[in-house]
């Protein structure tokens, strides 16, 4: 039976929330985000400190640095790092050449965090240099898990799709084509020894739920789908033909946008799988009579406009978030072609600001785009069918604005900062009840 909090006892819960980076990345945005709901929601039932490593933003509540390993840390980590190369091993050679994070050597942080005494401790995205697997074993204090992607469940890797977590990483459930040590059976198998303590695990998504339960590691843990907030105040439509203006792009055109943290060159976003669309779509688009010009912008990367399959792509550049807003208001579709991804913040965005969504249907995306509703999902990583699935959504200009309507309307339901935040709250507390 869940112990109910005690609503006696007055005083704010002391969290200390913990991750590698306040502001680089998405997952240091989507945690700041949870940060800075928390605190200006809920001031009076959490008192919660933002541990990070890096620290970018001017926020007294961030507290930023490395800690300071003890001597006997900083030995064993000098003898190990310096003499690796005299004791050489085989190379890790895999197929998934996404980050893999060890987390093997201690930073300090645990002990410092422990002197905090906190309440409760809430885990975001570590890295390899935020706190050790070990480290996390001896937190003193309840731990809930953010999970930001899959590394909590998985071995080192912070993306798979080999499903090895479900069979605790056995020998025979390798993938073909790696060699050398195998990374990912050790990590895994570290965090079994080490992580023996009971601990809650928020999922972004029903997806990354499923797969959380599916882990050997992580299956019997409280589990709990809490999303990201979304300031839909600021994240809102704005006026389409200023917006195209500032781009200097056509006022009639039909506007096809994808973007990410680095543009086209992180194959796991998938530019490619639009790239192959483009033409696709094109063929479609023409066929279909409309003598509209098709269009395509990118973000997250500088360039010349070049043609693909026909269709001029446009290079935007890294924006701000005001630039960003712009962007998706001037877009007619946001197209996410994302291999895997735990939540979609670009996804939550663009729809928060006026703009229907494509995406794949395997996994968060799943979630955050609302079929036939508020975009349309495609078949995996089959061009084909996403083409099919841009062009559903942009033949018809009044499905292309009930869309994006339904879309703004679904993202102040679903991801209000304050909704999101209580939702958070009444994990926090449940975790510190069931130690009291």
């Amino acid at each position: 039976m869940t112990p109910t909090p005690d609503t006696t006892d007055r005083r704010p819960l002391k969290v200390v929330f913990v991750a590698a980076h306040d502001s680089l990345g998405g997952a240091a945005r989507a945690a700041y985000r949870v940060f800075d709901a928390i605190r200006t929601h809920f001031p009076d039932r959490i008192d919660i400190t933002f541990r990070v490593i890096h620290k970018t933003r001017d926020d007294e509540q961030i507290v930023g640095g490395k800690a300071s390993r003890s001597r006997l840390e900083y030995a064993q980590y000098f003898l190990r790092t310096r003499f690796r190369k005299y004791l050489p091993r085989k190379p890790f050679i895999s197929p998934n050449t996404l980050l893999h994070s060890q987390a093997l050597y201690p930073t300090g942080l645990g002990r410092e965090i422990n002197r905090m005494t906190p309440d409760v401790i809430l885990l975001g995205w570590l890295g390899n240099a935020t706190l050790s697997i070990a480290e996390v074993g001896r937190l003193r204090a309840p731990v809930v898990w953010r999970l930001s992607d899959m590394w909590m469940f998985s071995g080192a890797e912070h993306y798979t799709d080999t499903g090895r977590y479900r069979v605790g990483y056995s020998k025979a459930s390798r993938p073909p084509g790696e060699s050398g040590p195998d990374i990912d059976r050790e990590t895994f198998r570290r965090k079994r020894r080490q992580w023996k303590k009971p601990s809650h695990v928020v999922a972004l998504t029903r997806w990354l739920e499923r797969e959380a339960k599916s882990s050997v590691l992580s299956a019997t843990r409280p589990t709990h789908v809490i999303p990201v907030p979304m300031d839909t105040g600021f994240w809102a439509p704005t006026d389409q033909k200023k917006a195209r203006n500032s781009f200097g792009i056509e006022q009639d055109a039909v506007v096809v946008m994808f973007g990410a943290g680095n543009g086209t060159s992180q194959p796991h976003k998938g530019a490619g799988l639009l790239f192959d669309a483009l033409p696709l779509l094109k063929s479609l688009h023409a066929a279909s009579g409309d003598t509209r010009p098709l269009r395509a912008i990118v973000f997250g990367e500088d360039g010349p406009t070049r043609e693909v399959g026909g269709v001029p792509v446009q290079f935007l550049g890294r924006l701000d978030d005001e630039g960003l807003r712009r962007a998706y208001s001037a877009a007619d579709v946001f197209v996410v072609p994302s291999r895997l991804e735990a939540f979609g913040q670009v996804a939550a965005e663009a729809q928060c600001c006026g703009t229907p969504v494509v995406a794949f249907d395997n996994s968060g995306l799943a979630d955050v785009v609302e079929d036939r509703v508020t975009g349309a999902l495609a078949q995996a990583f089959d061009p084909q069918s996403l083409a099919d699935a841009i062009h559903w959504v942009i033949e018809d200009s009044e499905r292309t604005s009930t869309l994006g309507a339904a879309a703004t309307e679904r993202a102040r339901r679903l991801w209000d900062p304050k909704t999101v935040a209580e939702s958070y709250v009444a994990v926090l507390e449940q975790a510190a009840a069931e130690k009291n």
